[in-house]
């Protein structure tokens, strides 16, 4: 299990018990069925998951190259270049006033969330009320900033409630996976006294990674405004789910209080 204690300001993160054979193999055989409705992206999830593990049991140059491996398992998977990563419509999509919401997902980044999921099955990491300021901070400021500059459009149907649902256990699990488990991570401890610089630069690389999703310059900056948001909520509270439902609040509120994406 995982502990979080705080020591000089920073929240430390400790494994508390050793990964077992049980616990290591069991999974990953769990993980290798994956293939068989995802075919090649399936395959994906055991090594993601025996990258996660040695990220926590490995030290020195190994425990680095399995961060930087596990970020590039990652980033492989939903780069497209692997075949069958097109998206899985549920429903039709809501599109009216200019909004375009869609209850789908890809398969690359539903078997990350799913072996994210499990990995913080095996190794819990707590969510608790000292949390919940930092986040309300950092999902209302995007959102206020939002409703400057996007079209205010009150809105919910089935659609928008399924595709909320989805973007949190898909898209904001996959996501912050990457972003804060993995990258953030693995920054703040190579850069452990200039925990600021690994903050901007994931902030920096979140947003470039959406540029394709954000449909103008002021959209852009939203998400480096929100990306930021979810940095310094790992950053300041150093709780993954923390930054799992700031992610979810801010796409939520965004779908059913404004324009979409924008």
């Amino acid at each position: 299990m995982f502990s979080l204690n705080v020591q000089e300001g920073e929240p430390v993160i400790r494994a508390a018990e050793p990964f077992n054979s049980k616990s290591l193999w069991l999974p990953a055989a769990f993980l290798c069925l994956l293939a068989i409705p995802f075919g090649w992206i399936g395959v994906f999830a055991p090594a993601i998951w025996l990258g996660l593990v040695a990220m926590e049991t490995t030290q020195g140059w190994k425990k680095a190259a399995s961060y930087v491996i596990t970020g590039l398992l990652m980033l492989v998977v939903t780069s497209g270049l692997i075949p069958g990563n097109d998206h899985i419509l549920l429903m039709d999509p809501y599109l009216e006033s200019g909004s375009e919401i869609y209850p789908s997902f890809r398969p690359a980044k539903a078997i990350i969330a799913l072996t994210v999921v499990l990995f913080m099955l095996v190794r819990p990491q707590p969510l608790k009320g000292r949390d919940l300021p930092v986040m309300a901070i950092a999902i209302v400021t995007p959102i206020l900033i939002g409703a400057l500059f996007l079209e205010f459009q009150p809105k919910l149907t089935a659609t928008i409630a399924l595709a909320a649902l989805l973007n949190l256990l898909v898209v904001c699990i996959a996501e912050e996976g990457f972003f804060r488990w993995v990258i953030q991570r693995g920054l703040g401890q190579w850069l452990n006294r200039w925990p600021w610089i690994a903050t901007i630069l994931v902030t920096l690389l979140f947003t470039y990674l959406h540029t394709g999703w954000a449909a103008s310059i002021t959209m852009l900056i939203l998400v480096g405004v929100a990306g930021l948001g979810y940095a310094l909520v790992w950053q300041l509270r150093g709780s993954f789910w923390a930054c799992v439902f700031t992610h979810s609040g801010v796409n939520v509120l965004h779908m059913v209080l404004l324009k979409y994406p924008g």
